[in-house]
């Protein structure tokens, strides 16, 4: 536990050092929001909450693609720069577990992650969105939100060899993730071929919790089909990653 706490206090050092990189990660989603928070309009379609306002509608799913982006994408190409370094071969040579390795990233990439939604959620609220009473599930959902794109970001490590090529896989991961899931519009709006593919999706139960607590004032029990969707994505996205990642890959 010692060696995991030295490691996880070095790696929030490591990651707040690189201001431009935390910097961009929130600022991503922050101009989103901005952008979005023009639009004074009611909001009523298929699958929709009829009369809401679209920047109370799209606030959930611009807080789900932040983490999605800054967990996913942050956690592939941190990783793959270890790689790059050597960082990982080291480790593999000393008497550090590389579980232990492993858990002192992920601690430290889910606290700037609150830190980051935090953030998002304010600057929404700010902003005239409503974000409900149920804040503090919000911020829960969107931790077990991470956990996946985490497991992602390092099964996507685990294969290249290069920053560029962890940008590069994380950013096509990411970009369909963003336009099917619901973030923008329903998925009851799409044709209907694609909607299956949507549901399956691991950004789509997440949008759909956090907006289901955020506009309809649902309760965390209200959520546990969502939910179950995410746990199952967390079990498999860590099976994906354990499978995929590994320290002394070339």
């Amino acid at each position: 536990m010692h060696q995991i706490t030295k490691l996880f206090t070095a790696t929030i050092r490591m990651l707040v050092r690189d201001k431009a990189a935390f910097a961009m990660a929130v600022a991503f989603p922050v101009m989103f929001v901005l952008a979005f928070s023009i639009f004074d309009v009611s909001f009523s379609a298929e699958g929709a909450v009829t009369g809401v306002d679209y920047f109370d509608y799209v606030l959930p799913g611009l807080l789900a693609i932040g983490l999605m982006n800054f967990a996913m994408v942050g956690s592939a190409a941190g990783v793959a720069r270890f790689r790059e370094l050597k960082i990982l071969k080291r480790i593999v040579a000393t008497p550090l577990r590389p579980w232990k390795f492993i858990a002192g990233q992920v601690g430290a990439r889910l606290v700037l992650a609150a830190v980051q939604t935090a953030i998002i959620m304010a600057v929404g609220v700010l902003l005239g969105g409503d974000l409900g009473s149920g804040w503090p599930w919000l911020l829960v959902i969107s931790l077990m939100g991470n956990l996946i794109f985490i497991s992602l970001g390092f099964a996507i490590a685990g294969r290249v060899g290069s920053v560029e090529a962890a940008n590069n896989a994380a950013g096509l991961a990411t970009t369909p993730l963003m336009f099917l899931s619901g973030s923008f519009f329903p998925v009851e709006s799409m044709p209907g071929w694609l909607q299956p593919i949507a549901d399956l999706l691991p950004l789509t139960p997440l949008v759909d919790a956090l907006r289901a607590i955020a506009i309809q004032g649902a309760g965390i029990t209200d959520v546990g089909g969502e939910l179950a969707i995410i746990g199952a994505w967390i079990v498999g996205g860590l099976l994906l990653a354990r499978a995929t990642f590994r320290f002394n890959a070339a």
